[in-house]
């Protein structure tokens, strides 16, 4: 029901996710589609001046600089913690993103040391925590409300079984003008997400992320590094990057020039579809999406194959992009 579903599951939505994101009775916690969607509605109430935003590693979300050119907003990212603190004064909105698109974690002390600054000069701290509501935890760091942040955004689909949507928390009156604003542009997210959204907080433990990020540890990436050498004998500009993620494992680069390492991963992706029936967002074609394949654990697909299974359909599906 359109009105008296979004009032009830708003209420559900609110009391957990307060509780997931560590808010208090001081704090509120409202739904919207996407997170990308608060993002929007954050700038469009705000309406800030100047954003700065401390990420772990560059590049930011497109959304976020994307929001601040609808509202005029100057705009500056950095992965420098020193360059950001010497940009922060009262005028600023502060955004934090605590946990990067290929799940590079922020620093605990740098978190705080912006945070610390940030209240001092009394500017607003955004943290957009999409994945690293969650794994954060792994890393024994608080939620971004306990570490003083004022606004708290996160998605509901990444490393917990939610649909694709948003969750922003914090200061209440906060909340309220930027909920308000998202609702002009129906940016705020509908009963049936609503509905989603909380049996995906009522539901969630930790233990699934903890089990992958064990797995994620003891992953064998040995193949992977010996293929690189494999083709770097043959192909003089082809070089895979990749590296650990807390939950998995992500290849970052496979070409140095970047037009040929986007059509090869594109072409990686679709092996993997269509001979190992391993599906990627590349494939997927999300607008924007970081240009790399990642590989989550977390993922109940993943539960149901070995790590040879993974690692060899990775390894075949680059061997076949590269004619090999």
């Amino acid at each position: 029901n359109t009105y008296i579903g979004a009032s009830y599951f708003a209420e559900k939505v609110n009391e957990y996710g307060l509780k997931h994101l560590g808010g208090d009775d001081d704090d509120k916690c409202v739904g919207f589609n996407r997170t990308s969607s608060a993002i929007l509605a954050t700038m469009l109430a705000l309406k800030p001046k100047k954003v700065v935003h401390y990420l772990p590693e560059l590049p930011g979300h497109p959304s976020i600089e994307r929001s601040c050119k609808i509202v005029n907003a100057e705009y500056f990212e950095s992965d420098n913690v020193e360059e950001i603190l010497d940009k922060i004064d009262k005028d600023i909105l502060v955004i934090i993103t605590g946990s990067t698109m290929d799940l590079k974690v922020i620093e605990l002390e740098n978190f705080k040391k912006v945070i610390d600054k940030a209240k001092n000069e009394g500017a607003i701290v955004f943290v957009d925590d999409a994945s690293g509501a969650r794994v954060r935890l792994l890393f024994n760091q608080p939620p971004a409300l306990k570490l003083g942040a004022d606004l708290v955004v996160t998605s509901t689909d990444k490393l917990m079984e939610g649909p694709r949507g948003g969750l922003l928390a914090g200061k209440k009156e906060l909340v309220d003008k930027i909920y308000i604003e998202g609702t002009k542009f129906g940016l705020e997210a509908q009963p049936p997400l609503l509905a989603g959204i909380y049996r995906a907080l009522k539901n969630f433990s930790l233990d699934r992320i903890k089990k992958a990020f064990e797995r994620a540890k003891n992953f064998d990436l040995s193949k992977i590094e010996q293929l690189n050498k494999e083709l770097k004998s043959i192909y003089k500009d082809v070089d895979i990057i990749y590296e650990r993620t807390p939950t998995g494992f992500v290849i970052k680069r496979v070409h140095k020039d970047d037009s040929i390492n986007v059509k090869k991963l594109v072409e990686i992706g679709f092996n993997l579809l269509k001979e190992y029936r391993i599906i990627t967002i590349t494939v997927a074609g999300m607008p924007g999406a970081s240009k790399s394949l990642r590989i989550d654990l977390t993922s109940k697909d993943a539960e149901r194959i070995d790590d040879d299974y993974i690692i060899n359909a990775v390894v075949e599906s680059i061997k076949m992009a590269f004619k090999i």
